[in-house]
């Protein structure tokens, strides 16, 4: 029956075509639109390189520090670099890795170029590259006691190897950044500036950043975020009771300072909505905001496709009585219509499939930070294969649409299908 229900289905839709068309490519659009905004979170929130332990990762990127005696004084910022060896003890603790963005722009001298190149830098300490998941191709990244000694050793991705020194393989080679002297110790794969807390234009120690410091302060606000990762999923609980342990504790051994953590550790997708240093982000409100606009993505387009569906099903009523004085039953017409619309969403999700596509390469500067508050104008995230092609996001997106629109056919179908057979019969006279 089902082979007989898409030959059906198959022969209506060359009868008629421009009912088809509008219907595929309202279908189309919508998925179109959803799979944008799919596409656009798995790129924040889902493990991709070199963020593959996104799902086990708790975050401290803010800190509020003020006076016991007068918390209206408060003073707010990143997290002191200190922090770090605060909590590199704790059972559950899977590694621990500290990054400081640059407030300025370095400038890098090239061979046989007058023109300097504008660098941006991560700063980075040993952790960082136990946390995160570079891929390196050549090299290693620096230690801790590179770190702890200053030195000047850096690691870059291999399209400014290929920039500076026209080879892939540069490990051991000197450049200069801003007069000074700097050894690359490794050379990873490019990364995309749509994972915006391991992009850099290159990675150096941490204690090169004159505004890292480490004076044992009361106070534990600095520059740095603070990355952690827990054994699995499941303990990311406990680590983040056990982080908030150890300020407890500090706190009350501090004679003059407390320090708010303001509702941290974060999960990493939470931590993507803390941008205001000085309080914790409303999810509750956020994630609203992002459900309301994929229902109006969604029901919209599903409505309008259920208003031409009636009118269809009207057009229809002979056919159906006709039917029925067959003996056809309620729920085998009820079956055919839905096969009918399942193969016109089939047609339309390949459709929208493409069109989600192009949206995202073609406006990729922009569309993947469309939903961050703040965004670097200097650096524009490229896609990589495991960002666009991914299963999941394309399944998800096309069973809730598939859900709308079965829906949109089915309830004028049921509607139409209330009316006695002489009704039916008679809707042409």
């Amino acid at each position: 029956m089902i082979k007989l229900y898409l030959k059906q289905a198959w022969t209506l839709i060359k009868q008629h075509r421009l009912f088809t068309g509008i219907y595929v490519v309202g279908t189309g659009l919508s998925i179109a639109l959803v799979m944008t905004m799919f596409i656009i979170f798995y790129v924040k929130f889902a493990p991709i390189y070199p963020e593959y332990n996104r799902n086990r990762m708790i975050v401290l990127k803010m800190m509020k520090s003020y006076p016991k005696d007068d918390d209206k004084s408060w003073n707010c910022s990143s997290v002191s670099y200190d922090v770090v060896k605060m909590l590199q003890e704790l059972p559950h603790l899977d590694a621990i890795g500290a990054a400081s963005g640059s407030y300025r722009e370095y400038y890098v001298e090239v061979p046989d170029n007058n023109e300097p190149i504008g660098i941006t830098p991560l700063y980075a300490d040993a952790g960082f590259w136990q946390v995160f998941t570079f891929r390196f191709l050549y090299g290693k990244p620096f230690t801790q006691a590179d770190i702890d000694a200053k030195r000047r050793e850096v690691v870059v991705p291999v399209s400014l190897a290929r920039r500076l020194f026209a080879a892939d393989d540069v490990v051991g080679r000197r450049f200069k950044m801003d007069a000074q002297e700097y050894r690359v110790c490794g050379v990873v794969e490019d990364v995309s500036a749509a994972t915006p807390s391991t992009v850099g234009d290159l990675w150096i120690p941490i204690t090169l950043n004159s505004w890292i410091n480490s004076d044992n302060s009361e106070k534990l606000v600095g520059s740095a975020d603070i990355y952690m990762t827990a054994p699995t999923v499941t303990d990311k609980e406990a680590l983040k009771e056990e982080v908030r342990e150890v300020f407890r504790k500090f706190n009350l051994a501090a004679p003059k300072y407390m320090n708010d953590l303001m509702g941290q550790p974060d999960d990493y997708w939470a931590s993507t909505f803390r941008v205001n240093s000085c309080g914790a982000p409303d999810l509750a409100s956020e994630l609203r905001g992002y459900l309301y606009m994929l229902l109006a993505l969604l029901f919209i387009p599903a409505m309008n496709l259920s208003g031409m569906m009636s009118s269809r099903m009207d057009e229809r009523l002979s056919e159906l009585g006709v039917r029925k004085t067959y003996g056809a039953t309620n729920g085998s017409l009820i079956r055919q219509v839905l096969w009918e619309n399942l193969l016109l969403t089939c047609i339309g999700g390949l459709l929208g499939l493409l069109i989600s596509y192009l949206i995202v390469l073609t406006a990729s500067d922009w569309i993947l930070t469309l939903f961050d508050s703040y965004t670097d104008a200097g650096k524009t995230p490229f896609l990589s294969f495991e960002m666009l092609f991914n299963p999941m996001v394309f399944c998800t997106a096309f069973g809730l649409c598939v859900l709308l629109n079965l829906i949109s056919a089915l309830i004028p179908a049921i509607w139409a299908l209330r009316r006695n057979i002489i009704q039916s019969l008679n809707s042409k006279r």
